[in-house]
């Protein structure tokens, strides 16, 4: 799975494993739930290197999943400054944000969404597509996904159609095809059995080793927490634990 001849050796560039590829300075996040204040983060410093597997620890609301959507832009921080490849991400508008996403970022998410009418290689084309590829040539590069995958028996199935274990697979497809050098996961391994998880997390920590890309995934499961080359555990919002192996 993922071998060497992968279309995901396709980027020649020079990968400097110390090179900081997000860096979250002091982020705070605030939400206003009837009269209360939710404090999510409070004053969450940390840098992710090139070629790190970060892994995001903790109990369910403790503001893991709101730091990842603010390092991939999906939310902007309260308090605080997000760079991610020298851009302040938290600065940009919703759409610049978007298309920053698209073009750097590949994101899996714990309930993928489907686009019911598609089939699966279809669905895994979808974001080329929408970034102006042609039809055929985003076609051809998502079965080539799925075959890295082992999954282009299912090509013709409509997702719905497949386990959970195998949905997940092809939601990876569909975040490696426009092959992003950053891979966010949130949760996903939370509805899978164990033997379809280890192979979820097989396949992220094969894309951190043998292609360098930057992994991070967020998961309660602590069976998980030594996965990544880099770890973090957070609660109530703050980091406790900050590890980097080496």
């Amino acid at each position: 799975m993922l071998g060497k001849t992968s279309i995901l050796a396709e980027k020649n560039q020079k990968i400097v494993s110390h090179d900081c590829i997000i860096e979250a300075k002091e982020l705070s996040k605030n939400f206003l739930v009837g009269e209360n204040n939710i404090h999510a983060l409070r004053d969450v410093s940390v840098k992710v290197n090139a070629t790190d597997f970060l892994v995001i620890y903790g109990p369910s609301g403790c503001g893991k999943s709101t730091l990842l959507n603010i390092m991939s832009g999906v939310d902007t921080p309260s308090k605080g400054d997000i760079i991610v490849r020298g851009t302040n991400i938290g600065k940009l508008d919703e759409d610049a944000r978007a298309q920053f996403r698209a073009k750097k970022m590949g994101i899996v998410h714990q309930n993928p969404s489907w686009i019911k009418s598609l089939n699966v290689y279809e669905n895994v084309a979808l974001p080329l597509i929408i970034n102006g590829t042609e039809h055929n040539v985003a076609y051809k590069r998502a079965i080539s996904m799925l075959k890295e995958l082992e999954i282009d028996n299912f090509a013709n199935q409509k997702p719905t159609q497949l386990s959970g274990g195998q949905q997940q697979k092809v939601a990876i497809a569909r975040a490696l095809v426009s092959n992003p050098w950053i891979v966010m996961a949130d949760e996903p391994t939370g509805n899978l059995d164990s033997t379809s998880a280890d192979e979820i997390m097989s396949v992220f920590h094969n894309l951190n080793k043998a292609f360098k890309r930057t992994i991070i995934v967020v998961t309660h499961n602590q069976s998980y927490w030594s996965v990544g080359t880099s770890r973090l555990e957070i609660k109530d919002g703050k980091i406790i634990k900050n590890i980097r192996n080496g």
